[in-house]
């Protein structure tokens, strides 16, 4: 059963939200302005829609949908790790005047399965679209040390390695990911499908006030005996996930919501995320991929179908979550340029 997007947060979870200092929500419109540099029948598109509402960009069939406020992320101590992975989205330097601190503001992004793992974001900000194309046409720009090479699709330039990469939408307006995830948003530019296909129940979480980033996730497809399931076993029976957090002291905080379709999972979930750090399974699943480190205390709280959920971890963690997540994506354009 898919969540309904007119759930509210748990109670509990508000009993153990953050704390944030800001007031104001954050916005999911983006920038206004720009010449648009997409073309469909040979005209070009108005730059208004792609740069005023990027979530529209995203394909359908969405699984889980994060969302980034760059500008703040890279205000804090962690802000010279958050460049390292949102160049990882726009492999770009300096020969492209492209500076990830300076000129990414907000980054939108939904992971998929349609022919694969697949991934799509939307990344925006100001870019020097001149010097990009100067740059990527002459070979200066790699990723994972491995050469963009340019292809056209849907009437637009592709700059990819191995299966990742990107193509300029705007001035404002760039579109990352793998190749099939960037060719489906592209496909709805091109037919003209400029409306919202990502649930209001995952980009809501994005207003959060003062949230430096926002992950919603459907968990109802992942099946029972899955690999996830077994290694995290406060999954089972959820149907849905929520997570905001902040980079504030220590380092980055997590507060989070597991929806499920009855009170019993949920209750079995909080029992199971209460004692995390004597799951022996999940432990094991970190030491694998490479991360050894110890998950901070839990704060945990059931009401009724919800278990809500906050993780304060120190710099150190966060930053070896970061690079794990870095050398994700050199090992899928190495790999891929390997085939």
């Amino acid at each position: 059963m898919r969540i309904s997007p007119r759930r509210r947060p748990a109670a509990a979870f508000a009993a153990v939200a953050l704390s944030f200092a800001a007031a104001s929500p954050l916005p999911l419109s983006g920038c206004g302005g720009g010449d648009s540099l997409i073309l469909v029948a040979g005209q070009r598109v108005d730059s208004a829609r792609l740069d005023t509402d990027p979530v529209s960009i995203l394909p359908s069939g969405i699984l889980m949908f994060a969302y980034m406020d760059a500008t703040t992320m890279f205000r804090s101590n962690l802000g010279p790790d958050v460049s390292v992975m949102v160049q990882q989205l726009l492999p770009l330097g300096p020969e492209s005047n492209f500076v990830p601190t300076r000129d990414v503001t907000r980054v939108f992004a939904g992971a998929y399965a349609m022919q694969g793992a697949d991934f799509c974001a939307v990344v925006q900000g100001s870019f020097d679209v001149d010097a990009i194309r100067r740059s990527v046409d002459a070979r200066k720009v790699s990723l994972a040390g491995v050469p963009l090479s340019k292809s056209r699709y849907a009437d637009n330039d592709l700059y990819t390695a191995g299966n990742i990469g990107f193509t300029l939408l705007t001035a404002h307006t760039a579109l990352s990911g793998n190749e099939t995830g960037m060719r489906r948003a592209l496909d709805r530019i091109r037919n003209g499908k400029l409306t919202r296909a990502v649930p209001e129940w995952m980009t809501n979480l994005g207003r959060t006030p003062n949230a430096s980033f926002a992950i919603a996730g459907d968990l109802s497809s992942q099946s029972p005996g899955g690999s996830a399931m077994q290694a995290m076993p406060f999954l089972a029976g959820a149907n849905a996930v929520r997570i905001i957090g902040n980079f504030q002291p220590p380092g980055v905080n997590f507060a989070g919501t597991l929806s499920f379709d009855d009170d019993a999972s949920a209750e079995t979930s909080a029992a199971a995320l209460q004692s995390i750090n004597s799951i022996s399974p999940f432990m094991s699943l970190l030491a694998t991929i490479g991360l050894g480190i110890t998950i901070p205390p839990i704060n945990v709280a059931k009401k009724e179908k919800d278990v809500g959920f906050t993780i304060a971890a120190d710099e150190s963690t966060a930053r070896a979550l970061m690079r794990k997540a870095s050398d994700v994506v050199r090992a899928a354009v190495q790999g891929d340029t390997r085939r």
